[in-house]
């Protein structure tokens, strides 16, 4: 049961298999991250589509890697997550965010090592600056 109180959800908005089995492998290496899957264009209504919980942090990975991440995320009514969730955008042309701390960019190609490494940095600082609420 503590595995589930220590699990951390990433919801990835791809549409690609291959690309998506390939980060979903890739991050089950990491201890307590749940993978959970979002068509960034899905099919069914995305209100009908909702998250168990708070996300840890979502990765926008487009195919092509040029498409708009930010129309991603609102197709899959994940819009309102910006600037409060840590973001990963996997693309060819990042841009510099605002906000430093809640978008980060990878560029495509990727290294998965890279994407590892990244993705555990994201968690770590995101753990190391959640106020602390013991009870």
């Amino acid at each position: 049961m503590t595995t589930d109180v220590m699990s951390k959800q990433i919801p990835v908005l791809c549409d690609y298999d291959a690309l998506y089995a390939a980060i979903e492998l890739k991050l089950s290496t990491l201890p307590h991250v749940r993978v959970i899957r979002f068509e960034s264009n899905p099919v069914h209504r995305p209100e009908s589509r909702r998250l168990p919980g708070e996300p840890d942090l979502i990765i926008v990975a487009p195919v092509p890697p040029i498409h708009d991440p930010m129309s991603i995320l609102a197709k899959a009514a994940l819009l309102n997550h910006v600037g409060q969730v840590p973001m990963l955008i996997i693309s060819e042309q990042p841009s510099r965010p605002e906000s430093d701390d809640k978008i980060t960019y990878l560029n495509f190609p990727f290294d998965m090592d890279d994407l590892t490494d990244t993705v555990a940095d994201i968690l770590e600082r995101r753990r190391c600056s959640a106020p602390e609420r013991a009870g």
